[in-house]
């Protein structure tokens, strides 16, 4: 069996932006992983493995996200998830908004019907931009968190989705993420 997700592509302009910083960021981050050009997105839901049959059903599934019509996102802060002096993962966020509440909301039910088990987390949509913590005696303190953010790249204030995408996930491959259908959104509702 294989992992898949589901996601959301970010714009071009915005990958190479991000891919640009991340330059940067390496020599002060020691981060394992830092996302590649291709492969940053949003993720809706990490499904993890998932058989052939439950795949086929929810692919099936996924086909009522098409009713919404295509919607803007913004980016918001700069974030991380764990230990704040030695975050597991740096992410930049997305603006809350109400259409995307409403189709994570539908592809988790999607995904339920198929076994997924619904994350006990609030969903927090980001972009991760580099993970795994690696150097336990680097630290990263107040100092640094703020020159990170004053020198946080300048991106577009919005993109638009026209997609949702199912994705497969390959480790050992770069790019690691692998879209194998997409869902475009139509404004049927």
């Amino acid at each position: 069996m294989s992992h898949y997700f589901i996601g959301i592509q970010i714009k071009p302009e915005w990958a190479k932006v991000l891919s640009e910083w991340q330059k940067e960021l390496v020599y002060r981050l020691p981060y394992k992983q830092w996302t590649d050009k291709l492969d940053f997105h949003i993720t809706l839901v990490f499904l993890g493995n998932i058989d052939e049959k439950s795949l086929d059903a929810l692919r099936n599934g996924l086909q009522a996200v098409t009713a919404y019509a295509p919607f803007t996102l913004k980016k918001s802060k700069l974030g991380t998830f764990g230990n704040k002096q030695q975050p597991r993962v740096l992410w930049l966020g997305i603006e809350n908004n109400s259409i995307l509440s409403k189709i994570q909301k539908q592809v988790v039910q999607t995904c339920e019907t198929v076994g997924y088990r619904k994350e006990k987390r609030m969903y927090t949509p980001h972009i991760t931009i580099g993970k795994k913590w690696t150097e336990q005696e680097k630290t990263l303190t107040a100092n640094g968190w703020n020159d990170i953010l004053s020198g946080m790249p300048f991106l577009d204030e919005a993109f638009q989705v026209d997609a949702i995408h199912l994705y497969k996930v390959h480790p050992a491959s770069k790019p690691k993420y692998e879209i194998i259908q997409s869902f475009p959104l139509r404004g049927e509702e």
